[in-house]
């Protein structure tokens, strides 16, 4: 879980990279397919589950990504929301989303040793790089076709990528591997079938008409250390997306076996209010924090400290600042910030346009409200939404998709 200490060496692989060194590359990468959270949890390797969590049915999947990367310096937004910066001369990442004012910064290690040849014996994660002798062109640009093996200790897992050694690679944070390959991915295949991955759909070299800057006035806490004030930046993290009542502070423990961080919730006397036993936390809004614990159960958590919902959850997100997506026992449901059930035993929840949400059962779609209200049953066969906003319909088998704009399929279906 702590990705600090990730070390790798290109070890058994010459690489010859040359990058258009005046240029900025500008992609655009357009998701396909989905996982079910039960093929999730019980068919992905523990390791690989990151690769797989962008098509996760359920969760915030990828649609599209915007790609942004030259000599020194890559950016990738996911959804035109969430941003992953690289300075590759600091060899450091950037994290933020879009109005966030904290930018959270980590020092940059490969994830994977890549290699060319399979080692005989290894100490950490690699992957295989294998060239099929293959080429085509993906939007306009040569690539080569090379299948990745990726092992980790006893687990191991396979996709298929096509890339160009003319552009740069970039630092996309599901795919931590991709980065340190031989060039620019512009399509990746996940496993042994086409059904889950991504391609590129437009490409373009141009003179420098972009920075890289961070948001103006965001603070940037750096969490690379693993020293006494790292960690008092760790626990400011925490503090700064999540500020406790005035008697209260964070505190934080490290697992030495592990190097995980837990983080708890300590009065000024230094008395426990909560064990360090918090992995993750995420914004909600001003009252309440959505946490997670090593046992990776989801929480609601006040400002006092106090967890509001009596069972851990298998997974829960913000759907607004109001009510949050969960799911437990493989069903999908909302809940309010004071813990109250709105919905339940769904098989699908997810955000679709503007403030609504979408949701499935008896495998059709319906639509629901900013407030978690029905307010389109669950009849549609197909329904999504392209990256530029427009929606995409469909009532029954055999009919051809619709496309419209948002208020347009209001109108027609919403009664």
């Amino acid at each position: 879980m702590n990705n600090l200490l990730k070390v790798a060496l290109l070890f058994g692989l010459s690489i010859s990279t040359t990058y258009a060194q005046d240029k900025q590359w500008q992609m655009e990468l357009v998701f396909k397919g989905e996982v079910s959270p039960e093929k999730f949890e019980n068919d992905v390797p523990e390791f690989a589950k990151e690769f797989y969590e962008p098509f996760l049915k359920g969760k915030m999947a990828y649609r599209n990504v915007e790609v942004l990367a030259d000599a020194d310096y890559s950016s990738t937004i996911v959804n035109q929301k969430v941003h992953a910066v690289l300075n590759r001369k600091l060899a450091k990442t950037y994290s933020y989303s879009a109005g966030d004012d904290v930018v959270t910064a980590e020092a940059y290690h490969p994830s994977y040793k890549i290699v060319g040849v399979k080692p005989e014996e290894s100490e950490g994660p690699y992957v295989q790089l294998q060239d099929m002798g293959e080429i085509k062109s993906i939007a306009g640009i040569t690539c080569k076709k090379a299948k990745l093996f990726f092992k980790n200790n006893a687990d191991s897992a396979i996709a298929t990528v096509w890339y160009s050694e003319a552009v740069p690679t970039y630092y996309l944070t599901a795919f931590p591997f991709i980065n340190d390959l031989p060039g620019g991915v512009l399509k990746l295949s996940l496993g042994e079938s086409n059904e889950l991955g991504f391609e590129t759909t437009k490409v373009a070299n141009t003179s420098f008409v972009a920075d890289f800057q961070l948001p103006k006035n965001a603070k940037v806490i750096d969490i690379s250390g693993g020293d006494n004030d790292s960690q008092a930046e760790n626990v400011g993290l925490f503090e700064d997306t999540f500020p406790l009542d005035k008697s209260l502070k964070w505190t934080m423990v490290k697992d030495k076996n592990t190097n995980d961080e837990y983080y708890g919730i300590k009065n000024t006397a230094g008395e426990e209010v909560l064990p360090c036993s918090l992995f993750s936390l995420t914004y909600f809004n001003e009252e309440t924090a959505i946490v997670s614990d090593k046992d990776n159960y989801f929480w609601l958590l006040d400002r006092k400290g106090g967890k509001v919902n009596k069972e851990g959850f298998d997974w829960l997100t913000p759907a607004n600042q109001k009510i949050a997506i969960f799911q437990k026992d493989g069903n999908f449901g909302l809940v309010t910030e004071e813990g109250k059930i709105l919905l339940d035993k769904k098989e699908n929840i997810s955000k679709f346009l503007d403030t609504y949400l979408m949701f499935s059962e008896n495998g059709k779609i319906g639509l629901l409200d900013e407030h978690g209200k029905i307010i389109l049953k669950a009849n549609l066969l197909f329904l999504d939404a392209d990256h530029v906003g427009n929606v995409l319909v469909r009532e029954k088998e055999g009919e051809e998709t619709k496309k419209m704009d948002l208020n347009t399929f209001l109108n027609a279906y919403v009664k």
